[in-house]
Order: structure tokens, then sequence, then C-alpha cells
């Protein structure tokens, strides 16, 4: 158990609005199938603005709602799938999409893909508690649209762009973390990749004959599959661990993978409907910032609010899943 205290969370829309109808021309499927199948309406992608401003903007909020300047920042992590160049890593292009040359904080990435944001927010929870920082900023900023195939329509309609950062950090009505557990399950590694780019496949190898190589794959229903044999043994290990029960959490606040993998999830699981928060028909699947994003919504909505006990989900390429009950 560790105290955490998330001081702000906010996000920054991407630039460009899509509706379905849109999403079935580039899929070549007949229009209405996204929204009837799927489950999508809209989505948001960045266009003229890029993910750097996107996150940068986003960045600029979550300070500012904190009611702090940026020389109380002592830390910032960029905890995303998407990357906007190889190296330098995204946080250090965040800090200078920015412009912040005078302020020497480090800038590191977490990447497990669509957990990032949980693992970062297990993960520095106890560097704060240990006082190596004292007010962390955490930017999930994603643009899965530029790497999704169209010949795909089940997966490639799911993603959405979004920008969304937070501010955690040591306060005297620190909030706690009562459970947190995060497992990789190998087997499902392959269940979701991108296998060029990098060394297993550089990009230097690219040809149109390969062009998928180098293009988001996903088995969602393999995903489901694993995923739901594994839950139902972390969500019982933490009722038990917390002493906790379903009345006495505010809202979960799942990774959005599907409309349709997230109410079968509810119904095998035992998730009242009604606490379950989605996001994903109108702003869709947006990897790692899916999560803070649907808890940004929530809060703005009035369904969270401080005090609250809250339940974050996720599953991400690994097969990695994390399950959290924190204070708000």
């Amino acid at each position: 158990m560790t105290k955490l205290h998330i001081a702000s969370i906010a996000y920054e829309l991407p630039d460009r609005y899509v509706l379905s109808n849109e999403l079935d021309e580039k899929c070549q499927t007949p229009i209405g199938y996204a929204e009837e199948h799927i489950g999508i309406k809209s989505r948001y992608y960045f266009d003229k603005k890029t993910v750097l401003a996107g996150g940068a903007a986003a960045a600029q909020k979550a300070v500012e709602q904190a009611g702090l300047t940026w020389a109380d920042i002592d830390c910032m992590v960029a905890a995303s799938a998407t990357k906007w160049q190889p190296i330098p890593c995204m946080a250090a292009c965040i800090k200078k999409e920015l412009g912040l040359n005078d302020l020497s904080f480090p800038c590191f990435d977490i990447d497990s893909t669509c957990l990032s944001f949980m693992v970062a927010l297990d993960s520095l929870s106890w560097l704060v508690q240990g006082g190596k920082y004292k007010n962390v900023l955490i930017v999930s900023a994603e643009q899965p649209s530029g790497v999704l195939n169209w010949q795909q329509p089940k997966s490639a309609c799911l993603f959405g762009d979004m920008a969304v950062a937070a501010v955690i950090g040591q306060s005297a009505q620190a909030k706690k973390v009562l459970f947190s557990s995060f497992s990789t399950h190998a087997k499902g590694a392959d269940f979701a990749r991108i296998k060029g780019g990098q060394l297993a496949k550089l990009s230097t190898y690219y040809t149109p004959e390969n062009k998928a190589d180098y293009l988001f794959d996903m088995n969602g229903r393999s995903i489901y599959k694993a995923t739901a044999q594994v839950l139902p043994d972390i969500f019982a290990r933490a009722f038990k661990e917390t002493g906790l029960c379903w009345d006495d959490i505010a809202m979960v606040i799942p990774h959005q993978a599907s409309p349709l993998a997230m109410t079968l999830m509810c119904k095998k699981l035992g998730i009242p409907l009604e606490k379950m928060m989605f996001t994903i028909q109108d702003y869709g699947n947006n990897v790692a910032a899916s999560i803070p994003f649907a808890f940004a919504k929530a809060t703005e909505q009035g369904k969270i609010k401080r005090g609250d006990k809250v339940m974050l989900l996720g599953t991400s390429a690994g097969l990695s899943i994390g399950v959290m009950l924190l204070e708000y």
C-alpha cells in the first residue's frame, strides 16, 4: 500500500473530429458498419496539431489545474506507446515542445503500451512516497491513427488519438493505492503487435509488399479469452486483501478495449454496468491515454469525487493485465 495524491488530470482533444461514416469509407465497409457492428460513433485524430503539441497542452493544463508552476515539477514521465521518434524519449520531446529549456528536471518514458499510465502511476507512487520526487507529471499522448491497418476494420475503427496528463505528488491529505496487481502472460505476446520498425525488422527493410508488418495487428478475440481466464482470480484477491465489495467502489475506469469486450467483461466479472465508465463510442481506444482520459471525464461528469474508491482495470500488448484500487 502506498500513498498517492492525484492532484490533477487534464486532457487535450486532437484537432480533427471523425465520424463513423468516414471510418467506413477508409475501411471500404458499408456505411453504418462501424457504428452497428463495432459500436463506434466518432473519434478524434491529430492532424494539423501534432501529438507533441497535444501532450504539451495537456501537461500545461494539468500543472495549472494542480495549482502549480513548472518550477514545482521535479520529474516528467511519458507513459504511452506512441513515440515521436525512436530517440530521445517521448518525455524529452514533450519538454522541448513546452520550451522548458531552463529547467533541468529529469524526463523518461514508461512503456507498457495500453497499461503505461497505470504502471507509471503505481511505480511513481513509491518514488513520491519515498521522497525522491515531490511533484511528478505523467503524460500519455497517443496517436494510434498513424499506424492503423485499414484492411482490419474490426481493430482499425476502434482507435482514436488523445493526450492526457496528470500531476501526482506529496500531500498531507494523500490518499492510498489500496491494491495493485500487474502480470504478463507471454503466451499472448503476439496477440497485439507491430512487427516492423525496430530491430526485429528494421525500417530499412520496408517494402510496399510487407507494409502490413509496419502497421498495428491485433487478435482481439484471443486477448479477451486470455484476459477472461485471469481476471476473476485477480478480482477475488483484490477484494479479499482490501475487504471491499462492489458497493464500496464508486466507478470502474477500464482501458477502452472495445464496447463489446467491455460489456462482456462486466457480465463475466459481475461489475455493475452503471459503474463502468465508457468513452470508447465517442473517443475511441486511446491506448495508454484511455484510462486517464476516462478518469478525467468521470470526474468532469461528477461520477467520481474526492475520497471515492476507484478501480482501474486494463490489458496491454504482452499480454499484460493490470488492476488497481485507489482512493481519489
